[in-house]
């Protein structure tokens, strides 16, 4: 007699706050998600006050969600809280949005591109975004990355959106426990440890609609140009001090563990203080953005001290101390 096939355990990982609007429209798709696997979705509400805990118990009752009621701590924290919950046994976690819709066959492709691999090796599967609007009838998939991702690129930009991130086991264990002061972004700081310690597939076919509306707590839409000086402009207002300081608390947590290259380059990226050490860095750096005119945008922004803050600064000093 043929043995019965073991599904594989998916553990899917959603912060929900006051989206009573589009919720209903997510779990959905979430509940028709195509393949044999076992889902398990779970959902914290990080506080809300609107009628998102009334939809949560509805679909508690009768999908049998799992739902945690949550202190308001932002969805930053409340995606750590969640990841820091996450048990061992599950195949793959995937990071869900409240307001965008996922596509059925999203695990079909993303078990395509991670099962092939070592599952003992960190592994992180992102993807493309498709711009969706507030409908979901006009869409708009962005480009594929012209430069493969990489620890270099995880310094100056994050191409791996929380929404479209599907994890395995070994990754948890590297993300698991892991904020700190200084982090940033939660989906920066995977891709960092991702790029560092492990292995990252980039699928060029998207399977998440991204919804644009007013609401989104970090979107992306506009013309080339345009999104690209207001890149610009949002690095020189303060994110590229927020980067340095997500950085630094990278390298006071993970310095010993590090690629010796790449630890150098970070080492040079914090430690050159002076204005002279900073072009010096700059014209030799191999961190890099996805554009050329953003790259070189970061090196200016670097040599004018954009990059440095007296906490990133003293974070590091003390680390390597």
């Amino acid at each position: 007699m043929a043995e019965k096939s073991v599904k594989k355990r998916v553990l899917i990982l959603l912060s929900a706050y006051n989206g009573e609007k589009y919720l209903r429209e997510q779990l959905d798709s979430l509940m028709a998600l195509e393949g044999d696997f076992d889902f398990t979705i779970r959902v914290r509400d990080d506080g809300s006050t609107d009628g998102t805990p009334a939809i949560l118990a509805a679909y508690r009752r009768e999908h049998g969600i799992e739902v945690i009621e949550g202190e308001n701590i932002g969805y930053n924290r409340s995606f750590f809280a969640l990841l820091d919950g996450a048990e061992d046994g599950y195949d793959y976690y995937a990071l869900c949005d409240q307001d965008d819709v996922w596509l059925p066959g999203k695990f079909v492709r993303a078990d395509a591109l991670l099962s092939p691999r070592d599952a003992a090796v960190p592994l992180l599967y992102a993807g493309v975004l498709c711009l969706a609007g507030e409908d979901l009838h006009e869409r708009r998939t962005l480009p594929y990355p012209q430069k493969p991702p990489s620890f270099y690129n995880a310094m100056l930009q994050d191409i791996c959106s929380g929404h479209t991130m599907v994890c395995n086991g070994a990754l948890l264990k590297w993300v698991r426990g892991s904020y700190r002061e200084g982090v940033m972004n939660y989906d920066h700081w995977i891709y960092l440890l991702a790029s560092a310690f492990g292995e990252i597939v980039y699928d060029d076919i998207p399977q998440v609609l991204y919804r644009q509306h007013g609401g989104n707590a970090v979107g992306a839409s506009g013309s080339w140009l345009g999104k690209t000086l207001r890149r610009i402009r949002y690095l020189a207002e303060g994110r590229a001090g927020g980067m340095a300081r997500q950085l630094a608390a990278f390298y006071g947590a993970y310095a010993g563990k590090m690629r010796l290259a790449e630890r150098k380059e970070l080492e040079r990226f914090l430690f050159s203080r002076s204005f002279f050490a900073r072009v010096r860095y700059a014209f030799r750096s191999r961190a890099y953005r996805q554009s050329g005119a953003e790259t070189l945008a970061c090196k200016i922004l670097y040599i004018f001290g954009k990059f440095k803050t007296e906490a990133s600064a003293n974070a590091a000093v003390k680390e390597k101390k």
